[in-house]
């Protein structure tokens, strides 16, 4: 039985994966390794949402554990780390995907766009 506050054994490893994650992302995006997926829904995104690319940088830089979604796990290729997250930027709800691609050394941003349906939040307080 799980008491109230507890959290599951999964779910706490779960987090630890996702803030690993977060930091391998931000440590490589602080050495200039950051690309961002300059895609057609990318563009329209910073259109509607009134705000510039160095501003989308700042909201996927921004990210914490609380901010992710799901996916945490291995890529389509092999040296690739996924995971999935959700923000609020401009009023908008934005779903952003993010890779780690260990084979070379890139943070990639390969989606950021408004969100097309509704993300949950695990690890937000309350976890919706």
């Amino acid at each position: 039985m799980i008491q109230s506050g507890v959290q599951e054994p999964g779910k706490d490893i779960e987090r630890v994966w996702v803030v690993a994650f977060l930091m391998r992302f931000k440590a490589l995006a602080s050495a200039d390794r950051m690309v961002v997926f300059q895609r057609k829904n990318y563009i329209e995104t910073l259109g509607a949402l009134g705000i510039l690319p160095h501003q989308a940088e700042e909201a996927i830089l921004g990210l914490t554990f609380e901010n992710y979604y799901k996916g945490a796990g291995a890529g389509e290729r092999d040296g690739e780390e996924v995971c999935e997250f959700g923000a609020r930027v401009a009023g908008e709800e934005v779903y952003i995907k993010l890779i780690i691609d260990r084979a070379h050394s890139k943070a990639i941003c390969c989606s950021f766009h408004v969100a097309e349906r509704e993300i949950g939040y695990p690890f937000a307080q309350g976890g919706s």
